[in-house]
C-alpha cells in the first residue's frame, strides 16, 4: 500500500485494489475536483469508471500517478543542483 500520511486530508494508506470517488481522489492529490476532471480529459490521468452512475478511479491508477509525480519532482531537484565543478568555476570567475 502507498503511504500518503503527509496529506492531512487523506487516509494514511490507499489500498491498490480499491477505488476512490472523484472528490476524495482530488483531495488525495491536493487539487480541486474540477482540475481532476480537466486532467483526465487531457489524458494526464486514466479515466474513471462509471459504476451505477458513480465515477470511480482505480486506486492503482492514482498510486501510479502519485509515484510518477514524486519521481518527476525528485529528478527536477537533482537537475537543478549545480555540479561541483560548476560551483568551483563560478567561484573562480568572481
Amino acid at each position: 500500500m502507498l503511504n500518503i500520511s503527509n496529506n492531512p486530508q487523506t487516509p494514511a494508506e490507499l489500498h491498490p485494489q480499491g477505488q476512490t470517488r472523484i472528490k476524495a481522489a482530488a483531495a488525495l492529490l491536493g487539487i480541486h475536483h474540477q482540475t481532476l476532471r480537466r486532467w483526465w480529459k487531457a489524458g494526464k490521468l486514466p479515466k474513471p469508471t462509471n459504476v451505477h452512475g458513480i465515477l470511480l478511479f482505480k486506486n492503482s491508477d492514482l498510486i501510479a500517478f502519485i509515484e510518477s509525480q514524486h519521481a518527476a519532482a525528485k529528478s527536477n531537484q537533482v537537475d537543478n543542483v549545480p555540479a561541483q565543478e560548476e560551483l568551483i568555476t563560478n567561484d573562480l570567475c568572481l
